[in-house]
């Protein structure tokens, strides 16, 4: 009799229906639910591409609130 190992998950995605997926992602990233889904719907289930869009996200709302800063001192 051959014991076969079980699956071994995909590491390089993101499986929506894993819970314990969803949340580990989430407190890494530091986002919301609703942001993993928007962004998950926008770019696709692979980790490297969500990161990048939340550095994308976080880097732009910085950016937006810089420049509002700026307009006010003038």
């Amino acid at each position: 009799m051959l014991s076969s190992r079980p699956p071994r998950p995909i590491r390089t995605t993101l499986d929506l229906a894993n819970a314990e997926q969803v949340k580990s992602v989430r407190r890494r990233l530091r986002i919301s639910n609703a942001d993993l889904v928007r962004i998950v719907d926008k770019i696709g289930n692979s980790l490297a591409a969500i990161e990048k869009e939340v550095e994308f996200e976080k880097l732009a709302v910085q950016q937006g609130s810089a420049r509002d800063a700026a307009t006010t001192l003038e």
